[in-house]
């Protein structure tokens, strides 16, 4: 169930750009990266470092559109097809 949850967090980081927790979130942890760039650090809260333990569990069972290629992780990412 906390799995379900943080990867919804996941989602909702990954895709939204506006509203004040994924505001904070960026600011705070993301800054100018992805999330496929950041890791935890010690000094970060127990909910982000709950987030980054999903995040490869999330990565392998999501796929994302290219977009204007802002958040997309063109080497890590899961392509369509072969």
């Amino acid at each position: 169930k906390n799995r379900c949850l943080l990867s919804k967090w996941l989602y909702i980081i990954s895709t939204k750009t506006e509203g004040m927790w994924v505001q904070i979130l960026w600011n705070k942890y993301l800054h100018s990266k992805t999330l496929a760039q950041v890791t935890a650090r010690p000094t970060d809260s127990p909910f982000w470092k709950g987030l980054m333990r999903t995040k490869a569990t999330f990565f392998q069972r999501v796929k994302f559109l290219v977009g204007n290629g802002h958040t997309t992780r063109f080497w890590e990412d899961t392509w369509p097809g072969e």
